[in-house]
């Protein structure tokens, strides 16, 4: 059984509000000398899962959304070095053959892993160094954003096909916070979004005795807009 996979209707669903989003932000003949940039945001990211210990493997597409408010803090008169500190909402889901009562399923055991999710709702506040290339007459233009992102974790859940009451929780421990350094970088509407995790997505349960440190790389694309 081939793992589960996210929908294709969700992406194209999502992607269509991005493109929403950032054509709401046009070109203005009007010149703001006061102009502020790019505090709203929203991104979609492919989650490549770290520090995965034999014979855990990843199982399907994991994948992250986004989305937020950034207050915009220029440091200079031009305006085009500064600061953003935001608040946002982001939903991350990680597949990887995760099983009861045992973490993987062992050569000998024939019961088929048809597939496996777990995924996080959070609250994250990111931090960003801003430059950019912008002028108040100019609206398209390169920007470089290197940060800072942290997050709670304020629900999460699981599904296993194999069993309707599979718990997670039983066999891993899930962080309650997760925070990691992000980079920024691209032209106008189209930027590359990293997140490199700094701590442990899911770590030891006292019911097995892997040694498991796992964290995560997220890598995809980032919309900044007004």
């Amino acid at each position: 059984m081939a793992p589960y996979q996210i929908p294709m209707r969700k992406i194209v669903f999502f992607l269509f509000l991005f493109s929403v989003f950032v054509n709401a932000q046009n070109d203005s003949t009007f010149v703001d000398s006061k102009y502020l940039e790019d505090q709203f945001y929203a991104n979609i990211t492919y989650i490549k899962l770290l520090n995965l210990p034999d014979p855990i493997t990843q199982t399907g597409f994991s994948y992250g959304l986004g989305f937020g408010f950034i207050k915009d803090l220029p440091i200079n008169s031009n305006r085009n070095i500064g600061f953003g500190v935001g608040l946002g909402y982001g939903l991350n889901s990680y597949y990887f053959n995760v099983k009861e009562n045992n973490i993987v399923p062992s050569e000998t055991d024939n019961s088929e892993l048809k597939s496996n999710k777990i995924a996080m709702h959070t609250i994250e506040a990111p931090i960003e160094f801003r430059y950019r290339t912008s002028t108040p007459e100019k609206y398209k233009f390169w920007r470089i954003y290197p940060g800072f992102k942290f997050a709670y974790i304020f629900a999460t859940n699981s599904r296993l096909k194999q069993r309707e009451d599979f718990d997670v929780n039983d066999i891993i421990d899930v962080s309650d916070f997760l925070y990691g350094i992000t980079l920024s970088t691209g032209w106008n509407k189209w930027n590359l979004h990293v997140y490199y995790g700094l701590n442990e997505v899911f770590s030891n349960s006292n019911i097995n005795s892997y040694d498991i440190d796992i964290r995560d790389l997220r890598i995809g694309l980032i919309f900044y807009i007004l």
